[in-house]
């Protein structure tokens, strides 16, 4: 016997409602990047009585809660200080299975394991994602120091992690330089220093920095050329720099005077 309309409507009914509650991260690895803010995706199986409903983020390393959600309202008075006033989930989407959550700052201590839990009416799951952290580098600030017998070049800049630094001469030959990388800044940044030293009068040189946690591949192309007159009292810099920002540093050294074009 052929099943009727009405037949065919409570079965699909019956299936809809005994359908398994899922729940998972669009991403298990993100990456934060300083100054940006970082949403953690969570799905799940929504349910649009909100009265069950209950969303947990937690850190996996030491179960301190980051963000909950209970009682049809957040429950900040719960969540481990390190995070007050930094996270948020989107209250107008928890209806339609999108417990995410949005994080602002993100600093490098965020990095790490975070849990999101979610349960309802119609069942209870969790899942993890992998929060990684990176910090893009400033643009080089360069520095020319003068003496009767060289020229040395400096570089400093910030970011995180640390970065790959190549010095190349014109012929892309690598060079020998002077590198140097302090602790963490207060902003969890490292602190960059580089200098190469010139006694040739003409050098064109090339230095590359790069990030790559991040695709950051900071390139400047540098021209010196240092003349004398007869006196040896005038000296002359030109200094080409291909860069967004332009740079333009005039000294004085003993009785030399020095002008950077760029």
């Amino acid at each position: 016997m052929g099943l009727s309309l009405r037949d065919v409507s409570l079965c699909c009914a019956w299936i809809i409602s005994v359908a398994p509650f899922t729940l998972n991260v669009p991403q298990r690895c993100l990456l934060a990047i300083r100054g940006r803010p970082a949403v953690l995706g969570c799905e799940f199986t929504p349910d649009p009585d909100l009265s069950s409903l209950v969303v947990t983020w937690q850190r996996q390393e030491d179960s301190q809660v980051v963000h909950s959600y209970y009682y049809q309202q957040d429950q900040l008075d719960r969540q481990s200080p390190e995070y007050h006033n930094r996270t948020s989930l989107y209250i107008s989407e928890l209806g339609k299975g999108n417990a995410s959550l949005r994080m602002h700052p993100v600093g490098l201590k965020d990095a790490g394991r975070y849990l999101c839990q979610v349960s309802n009416a119609k069942g209870t799951g969790k899942a993890l994602i992998e929060l990684d952290y990176g910090a893009l580098y400033s643009e080089p600030r360069f520095n020319i120091h003068v003496n009767s017998t060289a020229v040395t070049m400096q570089f400093e800049t910030e970011g995180f992690p640390k970065p790959e630094v190549i010095w190349l001469e014109e012929h892309n030959q690598n060079l020998s330089y002077h590198l140097e990388i302090q602790d963490k800044t207060e902003d969890g940044l490292f602190y960059i220093k580089s200098s190469y030293v010139v006694q040739k009068p003409v050098v064109n040189v090339t230095l590359t920095l790069k990030n790559h946690l991040l695709n950051q591949n900071l390139q400047r192309l540098v021209f010196l050329s240092y003349d004398e007159d007869g006196d040896g009292s005038t000296a002359i810099i030109i200094l080409s720099i291909l860069s967004v920002i332009l740079f333009v540093v005039m000294f004085v050294l003993l009785r030399k005077q020095i002008k950077t074009y760029l």
